[in-house]
């Protein structure tokens, strides 16, 4: 329970799957596998990249350059509403 809060919290400023692995010690598989539970459970959701960066919900703090392939995920909204 403790590494999903942390984990949720690092995702929400913004870091990358890497920066995960790093922040939490974790095997990278770990963290997907994380990361994908709290999506199927609709804690997270994956922003799309391939959109205008504007409308992105990351546009201000994005780790990614403009077109990169890195996977990003945010808190689904329900879960900032309960912050």
């Amino acid at each position: 329970m403790k590494n999903k809060t942390r984990l949720l919290e690092e995702i929400e400023q913004g870091k990358t799957l890497d920066e995960l692995v790093d922040t939490l010690e974790m095997r990278r598989q770990t963290v997907k596998a994380m990361i994908e539970l709290l999506v199927h459970q609709g804690k997270l959701k994956e922003v799309d990249c391939n959109s205008s960066c504007d409308d992105c919900p990351m546009s201000k703090s994005c780790p990614v350059p403009e077109g990169g392939r890195e996977k990003l995920y945010v808190l689904a909204e329900e879960d900032e509403a309960s912050d």
